[in-house]
């Protein structure tokens, strides 16, 4: 006899307004997945969670991940069993996140392949995100030496006159900035997707320390320069604020 099965897959797909660390840790709890497990669902690439499974099997499934904001997909499937053949045990159905069934196939190559690359990606932004550290100390460490010597250097009191102050507003913004880079890459390495905000604040900081230690003098027309700087930090706030209303809505 046939009859109508379902398999569930999914590929790391969130829904709008999400956060990524409790979906995450919700569904761990949800399907009782180790940590391995967890970090292959959100790999990137399509995971059969459950294969050949029943309609209420399936419709209890893809509500715990729409509990969870998860997206997943219930496809069915045409299974045939033998007469008086046993259903198959919770195990069987059950598709191993690290271990796919079935012999060697294009899809596990493929399941393979892209465990390597989000292997190796992982490991350049932990590079980056090692470097990007040690940057932000030594822009500390700068910081405080400047600030150090500009308050030491004149024999009257400790007072910074103002382009003394403008050297150290501008140093403070660059430690800003690298900061932020520092959590954009962290974001990245914990659910894999580029936070479009963050990137707009550190250009926008960028631009903001660009104008606190801005020579106009140097440039060949200042009100023009001026012009286009302000151009450049509006559009920036306008996306900032059109990306921030849209995840309110």
């Amino acid at each position: 006899m046939s009859k109508i099965c379902f398999n569930i897959e999914f590929a790391g797909e969130l829904r709008a307004g999400t956060d990524p660390a409790k979906a995450r840790a919700d569904l761990q709890t949800r399907l009782g997945l180790s940590d391995r497990g967890i970090a292959e669902l959100f790999s990137g690439a399509p995971v059969t969670v459950k294969r050949g499974v029943d309609g209420a099997t399936a419709a209890r499934l893809h509500a715990a991940f729409e509990q969870a904001g998860a997206v997943a997909r219930v496809i069915p499937v045409h299974g045939e069993r033998a007469q008086g053949q046993p259903p198959p045990s919770h195990a069987s159905q059950r598709t191993s996140l690290g271990e796919p069934d079935g012999p060697a196939s294009p899809q596990r190559a493929h399941a393979r392949a892209d465990r390597v690359f989000h292997w190796f990606e992982k490991k350049l932004a932990l590079v980056l995100l090692v470097l990007i550290s040690a940057v932000a100390v030594e822009a500390v460490v700068a910081l405080c030496v400047v600030l150090y010597q500009d308050l030491t250097s004149s024999g009257g009191p400790p007072l910074l006159d103002q382009d003394q102050l403008f050297e150290v507003f501008g140093m403070f913004l660059v430690v800003l900035i690298a900061v932020e880079l520092m959590a954009s890459i962290y974001m990245y390495m914990m659910d894999k997707s580029v936070h479009v905000e963050i990137m707009l604040l550190i250009a926008i900081t960028a631009l903001t320390r660009k104008v606190v230690v801005l020579d106009t003098e140097s440039k060949g027309d200042p009100a023009l320069y001026m012009l286009g700087l302000a151009a450049l930090l509006a559009t920036l706030i306008g996306g900032f604020y059109l990306i921030k209303r849209l995840e309110r809505d």
